[in-house]
């Protein structure tokens, strides 16, 4: 697997995450400023950019 492959791979699991916590965060009326803040977590932990 080379470089490209593997931050692809982290991107897509990254977007998957927040995407299913961006659902949780919705349906229990979390305030957007911790959302945002959580989403960017969630990016920095897979090391990619929050970037659509």
């Amino acid at each position: 697997m080379n470089n490209s492959d593997s931050y692809d791979s982290k991107l897509s699991k990254a977007r998957g995450l927040a995407s299913q916590l961006g659902m949780f965060a919705e349906e229990n009326d979390i305030p957007k400023d911790l959302w945002d803040s959580l989403e960017a977590k969630i990016y920095d932990f897979y090391q990619v950019s929050l970037e659509r």
